[in-house]
């Protein structure tokens, strides 16, 4: 099913994003410091393409299109990814609001990052794991071959309103990350 690949390719790159962060994280622990800029590019990733390209196909899209077809059968499944959604959004405005104090060296600011970011990354990897695995399946089920096509089409209409380069621009961020923390 179309639009469903599309996304599971999305969790993909949002996957080794989530790999560059948690290194970064992991080298924080270990005293290290990672320079403030993978952190910039994490909230811009998280920002741009996590949650205003990918998280808004899903809220804005397919769960509204299942909500009306499924009559609030699967409400209380939706309203828990849109919830873990927000606590993602909460994480990064954490982590964009300390990266200033942290580029100071300021403990607690450092700390707030450090403990955002893994947060951030728990969160995510548990919500793309419950999508992949139990929401996507009832979606596949769930949905027509001609409302996947629309629904396929909605997504086509939202990347060429991003600009088209949306996907490459942000795998570009989540390469840059991974360099530059490979330099360190």
């Amino acid at each position: 099913m179309r639009p469903l690949e599309v996304l599971r390719n999305e969790h993909g790159l949002i996957r080794h994003f989530l790999d560059n962060l948690a290194l970064a994280v992991e080298r924080l622990e270990n005293g290290e410091r990672p320079p403030s800029e993978v952190f910039d590019k994490a909230v811009q990733f998280a920002r741009t393409f996590a949650d205003a390209f990918h998280h808004a196909k899903e809220e804005h899209m397919m769960f509204v299109r299942l909500a009306q077809k499924k009559n609030g059968a699967i409400d209380g499944e939706i309203q828990a990814l849109r919830h873990q959604h927000e606590r993602a959004r909460d994480h990064v405005a954490a982590i964009a609001s300390a990266v200033e104090g942290y580029d100071a060296a300021k403990p607690i600011q450092t700390g707030r990052i450090l403990e955002s970011a893994a947060a951030y990354i728990a969160v995510l990897r548990s919500h793309i794991h419950k999508e992949d695995h139990v929401f996507f399946p009832l979606a596949q089920e769930a949905l027509t071959a001609e409302e996947a096509d629309q629904l396929h089409q909605e997504f086509d209409n939202a990347s060429q309103k991003a600009g088209g380069s949306c996907f490459e621009e942000s795998h570009k961020l989540v390469v840059d990350m991974g360099s530059i923390l490979a330099q360190m």
